[in-house]
């Protein structure tokens, strides 16, 4: 999947295959069985190349990294791991590593989770960075979207949650970006693709489907203003 993006980027003898071994070893090693069954693992990568790959790569980063990623959540799912976060790859310079050499460090890092129209980010989680997006593309939460027993949350204002990677992903799993606790969502819903100056949204093949402006869409341009539903869960989309 990722063969022709690395020799692109790369003139040295790093392969691809090796990277994407090693976050699954990762995985495979820090597993960790919780409460009735569930393994968790980490969710959070951070691949060390010498300076030279790493100045190759930054170019490319952000898409191998999603590629990566994605490959993650596959052989997550063929393993029956969990995670409690969206899994993301980053990349870093470090100057004790030769030319083709590599390490992988991963963490627990805590995702974003919507719940009766309010955005709950726990307090260990990481700053969320600040990507260069042109236009600080956002999400603005509805209040109330879709309420618990016993809650009174979603009465107040909307909140908002900032689209700072090219692909957000969408969906009730914690291996989402933005996790939407609400029945009516399917584990990935959908995803919205920024680029430049163009903002997509992508139905994954949802149960119940995914809405713009009140019309059941597969795939469609965002503008600023467009109204998102996704089972229960409101949202708008937001540009400057």
């Amino acid at each position: 999947m990722i063969e022709g993006t690395f020799a692109r980027a790369f003139k040295s003898k790093l392969e691809p295959v090796e990277i994407a071994s090693a976050v699954q070893r990762e995985m495979d090693e820090r597993a960790a069985i919780v409460a009735q069954g569930r393994t968790l693992v980490p969710n959070d990568f951070v691949v060390e190349l010498s300076g030279e790959d790493a100045e190759q790569m930054d170019a490319l980063a952000d898409t191998i990294g999603q590629e990566l990623a994605k490959l993650a959540r596959d052989y997550a799912t063929e393993q029956g791991y969990s995670f409690v976060g969206p899994v993301r790859v980053h990349f870093k310079s470090e100057g004790d590593l030769q030319i083709g050499r590599f390490r992988i460090r991963s963490g627990v890092i805590r995702g974003s989770t919507v719940e009766s129209g309010e955005i709950r980010q726990p307090v260990s989680d990481q700053p969320r960075s600040s990507a260069d997006v042109q236009g600080q593309p956002r999400l603005l939460i509805s209040p109330g979207g879709a309420p618990t027993e016993g809650s009174t949350a979603g009465q107040g204002m909307q909140q908002s949650f900032v689209l700072n990677t090219q692909v957000t992903l969408l969906g009730r799993g914690t291996d989402c970006h933005l996790r939407l606790v609400d029945n009516g969502v399917s584990r990935h819903h959908a995803e919205i693709r920024v680029e430049d100056a163009e903002a997509v949204l992508v139905d994954l093949g949802s149960t119940n489907g995914t809405f713009v402006n009140g019309e059941q869409v597969q795939r469609a341009r965002l503008v600023d203003g467009s109204r998102i539903s996704l089972g229960r869960t409101t949202m708008t989309f937001r540009r400057d």
